[in-house]
């Protein structure tokens, strides 16, 4: 993951703080129990791309005799795998 646990934990409270410095937003539950689902969103949302490798990984492993062989190359199958797979999903990475 691109940021440590402690970092998506500084970045919630910083967004929380921030919002409840804003005129005309009112929460109705206590702030930790925000931070700590806004914590969770921001690393759902991080493990996307993980998620989306490890896929790709397992998708090309049909491939391994082929790229072994060198008929095929790893590195363009996976940025075209990639690549089609986030237009296809209309991921934002």
């Amino acid at each position: 993951m691109k940021l440590s646990p402690d970092k998506i934990e500084t970045l919630s409270a910083a967004l929380i703080d921030a919002l409840a410095d804003t005129d005309g937003i009112l929460f109705r539950c206590d702030d930790s129990d925000l931070r700590l689902a806004l914590a969770a969103i921001i690393t759902d949302e991080l493990q996307v791309e993980e998620r989306l490798d490890a896929e790709i990984h397992k998708m090309l492993q049909v491939y391994k005799y082929e790229i072994t062989m060198d008929r095929l190359n790893y590195d363009d199958l996976y940025r075209k795998l990639r690549n089609k797979l986030i237009a296809e999903r209309r991921l934002v990475l």
